[in-house]
């Protein structure tokens, strides 16, 4: 496939090196050893990988090596060497079957996990927040740990970049001179029969990809190799120190890929340090998949999510020597980005990320707009997007990783007017980030249940409180740290904290954080005449957006309406836009159906209304006292059971079951068609009528009144009746 990004991901995973402090950028020495420098090591210990995860070893040596070297490590209070977890980015990447937070839901899909990534797939976990932790906080192979945790202490890298050595090695220097400065580089390389001894060289006329991920830690200008002309790269590698010298081994400059291939070649991680920022806002979950090279100007549009100060922008450079301005704008209307509330420019030497402190901070406020700019003299804009990723390790296959993204979000320049990247590509989001520090947070026990529904609330700050104070969404508030709090009213609520530390207020907010569920899935009963095919339509009041929907029938009674089921549609109803619709069982014998209603790309809004109708045919012959029941609350244990299912939550609704009649009206004011006449019925008409709830079972029993209609006049009707000694509903 056709890509018109300066990055054509190969299938190759990435590797990164060390450099010592001190160093002069310019004529490096002939050799140079990181685990020697003037008597200091600034090399971690050799680690032995489990499955394919080279990819994540070479990333974690290279910053583990950077923070030796700028001692951040130590001044961040750590003991020991410093030592990442390099399966936490494995699980926690977001490009695999495990989790991909642009599916719905987020597992499936992609990458096979502890077999392969790259270092791209590195720099999207890092730039967004996702980590890296330390290896006592989330390592774990067999089973995936904890994605997040208040314990976690997380390293940033403020900037990645990406070199080639070039054939004649004109650009070796630049590669050198970064190790020396800022440590292990990641590399990559193709294991196959280029070895002799601990010695590689493929040539670059062998037309083998690289499958395999180490650091350079040091070089030799004078190592015989099997190439033509001496010099190799000193390699650590991910095998256990058992291996080779060491665990270390020698590749030669002349190699294919060590050192020259574009995206795997050598990678610089820099300024790795605690990460210093609470919140990222960002669209481009999977960064930086593609680059738009007729675009110099974009924006992205954000919503701020608490009182607080925006401190930094980050963003990718596609080309070498680039001039960046970035500005920050209060308001984008009429085609126009206005009231400008930072600025910062510059220029960048190496393609790669970078992150860019505003001086001073943007002072944001919750729920309002703001707009990230940035134009770039070269290069054209990273952008993330639906994309094929290479699998490593050899493997003949390419993962499709799907990415998401909304109207609105990401905006380029063409010509004068500036254009909706979503209508351009409807998967794209272009990689601007803001990177804020709220200084609070908080977490509840429980994120979504029945009503009523109790959860309780702590909240955490780095700064002096003085006051805390809670809004729950919901009308009700709370001023201690710790609350408990309990939702009456179905719906998705947002829950704010505000905290006052001597006039310094910020808060968080997190929106549609609760879930309170009062869910139903209802068949409305059906009537007809003799040799009709009559509709049953099922009606789901949901609280949450949904993404699959089972729907299990069972159909028995006196009509024998079970012998002539004739489907299902979704036609006109709400869930008409999700592509799987099937069945799970088929029991035409025993007259048992379960359906499935499923969607990958989009969900279902909170709501009432349809989401399926049922076709049967009443027999002839048929007579007012026969019914059939058609039971939607499962059937044959847990198998088949009524569930809902988004991205919040899955649960069992409530089942109400349907029946078909020749004819239906029994008792006038039955209006839900449940036992007789009482309160319920009036509010269900009112459900109906303002709501848009499920109608009567049976129009003629919700026509309270007998006047012909159902309106607010049949709900006060019997209002009337069961409370004041009205007159009775007419009989039918």
């Amino acid at each position: 496939m056709k890509r018109t990004g300066l990055f054509v991901l190969a299938s190759v995973v990435m590797t990164v090196v060390c450099i010592a402090p001190g160093k002069s950028l310019a004529d490096p020495p002939s050799s140079y050893d990181l685990r020697n420098v003037g008597g200091q090591n600034y090399v971690t210990s050799v680690k032995s990988q489990l499955g394919g995860t080279c990819w994540t070893h070479g990333a974690m040596a290279a910053m583990e090596s950077n923070l030796l070297m700028s001692g951040n490590w130590t001044t961040a209070g750590e003991s020991g060497e410093p030592n990442l977890a390099e399966y936490h980015l494995d699980w926690w990447n977001g490009f695999n079957q495990h989790n991909n937070d642009d599916r719905i839901p987020p597992a499936g899909g992609g990458l096979v996990v502890h077999e392969g990534g790259d270092y791209l797939v590195t720099a999207a976990y890092l730039s967004r927040g996702e980590g890296s932790v330390r290896d006592i906080d989330g390592q774990s192979f067999d089973n995936p740990p904890a994605r997040s945790d208040t314990s976690y202490h997380y390293y940033y890298a403020r900037n990645i970049e990406w070199f080639v050595a070039e054939p004649d090695l004109s650009n070796i220097n630049t590669i050198k001179n970064k190790i020396m400065s800022d440590g292990v580089v990641g590399t990559a390389f193709c294991v196959g029969p280029f070895w002799s001894g601990y010695i590689h060289y493929q040539p670059p006329s062998d037309p083998l990809d690289p499958n395999h991920a180490v650091g350079i830690v040091g070089w030799d200008d004078n190592m015989v190799t099997q190439a033509p002309q001496p010099g190799a790269w000193l390699c650590k590698n991910s095998w256990g120190a058992g291996w080779g010298y060491s665990g270390y081994f020698w590749i030669s400059y002349y190699d294919k890929h060590c050192g020259q291939h574009p995206e795997m070649g050598a990678i610089s991680y820099q300024d790795v340090e605690p990460l210093a920022w609470d919140q990222i806002y960002y669209h481009d979950y999977h960064g930086w998949r593609d680059t738009k090279t007729d675009c110099n100007e974009a924006f992205n549009a954000f919503t701020a999510g608490g009182k607080e100060p925006l401190q930094a922008v980050s963003f990718f450079t596609a080309a070498d020597n680039v001039s960046y301005t970035v500005k920050v704008y209060d308001r984008f209307e009429g085609g126009e980005l206005l009231d400008e509330l930072a600025t910062e420019s510059g220029a960048i030497e190496y393609k790669g990320f970078h992150t860019i402190d505003l001086d001073p901070p943007v002072q944001l406020t919750g729920g309002d707009d703001f707009y990230i700019y940035l134009q770039l003299s070269a290069g054209g804009q990273a952008y993330d997007r639906t994309s094929e990723v290479p699998v490593l390790l050899g493997a003949r296959y390419r993962a499709t990783v799907v990415s998401a993204s909304n109207p609105g979000e990401s905006y380029y320049l063409s010509g004068s007017d500036w254009l909706d990247l979503y209508d351009f590509d409807n998967t794209a989001n272009f990689c601007i980030k803001g990177l804020s520090q709220r200084g609070v947070s908080f977490e509840a026990d429980t994120t979504w249940g029945w009503i009523p529904l109790e959860v309780n609330f702590e909240g955490s700050s780095i700064l002096d409180v003085d006051t805390w104070t809670w809004d729950f969404g919901d009308g009700d508030s709370a001023f201690t740290q710790s609350s408990s709090h309990v939702y009456q009213d179905r719906g998705l609520f947002d829950v704010t904290l505000e905290v006052n530390a001597a006039g310094d207020i910020r808060s968080r907010t997190k929106l549609n954080y609760i879930a309170a569920l009062a869910d139903s899935m209802i068949a409305v009963n059906a009537q007809g005449s003799e040799g009709e095919t009559v509709e049953m339509i099922v009606y789901a009041r949901n609280t949450i957006p949904l993404n699959k929907i089972i729907i299990p029938f069972e159909i028995f009674g006196t009509l024998d309406a079970t012998h002539a089921y004739g489907g299902f549609s979704t036609t006109g109803c709400r869930t008409d836009i999700f592509e799987n619709q099937s069945y799970l069982h088929f029991d035409q014998a025993n007259h048992r159906y379960t359906i499935k209603l499923q969607s990958s790309s989009s969900e279902l809004p909170p709501g009432t209304g349809a989401i399926l109708k049922l076709y049967f045919s009443i027999p002839w012959g048929a007579t007012p006292d026969q019914m059939d029941t058609v039971a939607v609350d499962g059937y044959t244990g847990p198998d088949y059971l009524p569930w809902f299912r988004g991205s919040i939550a899955e649960y069992q609704p409530v089942s109400i079951i349907g029946t078909i009649t020749l004819g239906c009206c029994q008792i006038r004011g039955n209006a839900d068609g449940i036992g007789g006449i009482n309160i319920a019925d009036a509010v269900f008409l009112v459900d109906y009528i303002f709501f848009g709830g499920p109608p009567p079972p049976c129009l003629e029993e919700g026509d309270a009144n007998g006047d012909g209609s159902i309106n607010i006049a049949d709900a006060v009707f019997l209002v009337d009746y069961i409370f004041f000694n009205g007159p009775p509903p007419p009989p039918c």
